[in-house]
């Protein structure tokens, strides 16, 4: 039998759980991410806000402009993960083979349940229905025989539900070849901003003019990556669904009400940033081998850089170094920065087998590891390193740390 992969996406979802939550705003444009009249962005809207020209990344004082009638909502990241932890719980009892992407999406191998429902269209119809009678959310499906083909398929699902359809689409063999060949050459797996330049550079436009390139020239170019792509432009995807997937990365930014040049309060913020991605690390039982640095300026522009670490790490004091010489070497121009953010890279399993000459990687893992047991027991604000003492200031205190502006972001 031929594999049967469906990427399964959350619609709005941030949104959409507000509308679940609170009955009076479905049907209503709805954007999360802050208050009108505050600084930071559109982290999601709702499709009836996207209709009126709202969207993700819009600087929440354009989208006020845009759309004053909005429901705007600040977010709440713990009631998102609960409602996305129920998600998988539905997923899980469908298929064991779930690989979640991120905390609205998700890839299941559907292969063995098919004999159940007697069809696709049935299999996939009944995960959307229950999704929709316990949550009251929707969720627009992708069926394929690969994971890039049930991308493609959710591509085209979610563009059914944003008209009003049903949301699910389903590329049978039959139709890959057809699909591929008027597909743009940057909806192939992990094609970025970057190669679509590039790609645009050389005038290769779509996936047919790519399959054009040999593959001795995108090794050239692209490295192993263009090996994968060789295959990808063909319609070979060999990945499979993986239940214990690591992320590609771990990131914590925010955005402030008010731009800053005060390096104690802009220190602070770094390394309250760098204390969520290690918690997160810890949490996932993972080390990262690569941080990376990113500053907005109060004129919106936007600089990052990035750093490989000597050795792997999950813990704040051995990496911190590392984000100061990055900020230090980022921070150029004497105006204002209104956002700052975090991302570890590179993520590797943890293994904590020190050995002799590695007494100060110990000393720190068990120094974090401890903090992360004190703050479960009595709160974040129990017990913190004093390079985060400026942010009382700024940020309001809650349980598990501050209250940042992007709490769907940073928390």
């Amino acid at each position: 039998m031929k594999p049967i992969i469906a990427l399964v996406d959350m619609d709005a979802f941030l949104a959409s759980v507000e509308q679940a939550l609170n009955p009076d705003l479905i049907g209503q444009p709805v954007i999360v991410g802050g208050m009108p009249g505050t600084r930071g962005i559109v982290i999601c809207a709702s499709y009836e806000a996207r209709r009126l020209g709202v969207k993700f990344g819009l600087p929440l004082a354009e989208a006020y402009r845009r759309l004053p009638r909005a429901y705007f909502l600040k977010g709440d990241i713990k009631t998102y993960r609960d409602f996305w932890a129920e998600i998988c719980d539905i997923f899980d009892s469908f298929t064991p083979l779930v690989e979640p992407v991120s905390m609205d999406e998700a890839y299941l191998d559907l292969t063995g349940s098919i004999a159940l429902y007697g069809s696709i269209e049935a299999l996939t119809r009944s995960i959307k229905d229950i999704i929709r009678q316990r949550l009251n959310i929707r969720c627009s499906i992708g069926v394929g025989r690969s994971k890039m083909f049930a991308k493609i398929a959710c591509g085209l699902a979610k563009t059914k539900a944003a008209g009003g359809g049903e949301g699910i689409a389903i590329i049978t063999p039959n139709e890959e070849a057809i699909i591929l060949n008027r597909l743009a050459a940057d909806k192939l797996p992990n094609v970025g901003h970057k190669t679509r330049k590039l790609l645009a550079e050389l005038g290769v436009h779509t996936v047919k003019q790519f399959r054009e390139i040999p593959r001795s020239i995108l090794i050239e170019l692209f490295g192993k990556r263009g090996t994968e792509w060789y295959d990808y432009a063909r319609g070979i995807d060999k990945r499979e669904v993986k239940t214990s997937a690591i992320p590609k990365s771990i990131s914590r930014e925010t955005t402030f009400n008010a731009d800053s040049i005060e390096q104690n309060f802009l220190r602070g913020t770094l390394y309250y940033l760098l204390e969520r991605v290690c918690l997160e690390l810890r949490r996932l039982s993972l080390q990262t081998r690569r941080v990376e640095v990113k500053i907005r300026y109060v004129d919106y522009q936007f600089i990052d850089q990035a750093q490989t670490l000597t050795t792997c790490a999950d813990s704040e004091p051995e990496i911190f170094p590392t984000v100061m010489k990055l900020f230090s070497d980022l921070y150029t121009r004497k105006v204002g920065i209104r956002h700052l953010g975090i991302t570890a890279t590179c993520l590797l399993p943890s293994l904590k087998q020190f050995g002799f000459f590695d007494q100060q990687q110990e000393r720190y893992s068990n120094l974090s590891m401890g903090l992360d047991k004190v703050r479960r027991h009595f709160g974040y604000h129990a017990i913190f390193y004093g390079k985060t003492m400026p942010l009382g200031d700024k940020f309001r205190e809650v349980t598990d740390g501050y209250e940042l502006r992007t709490p769907s972001l940073s928390l």
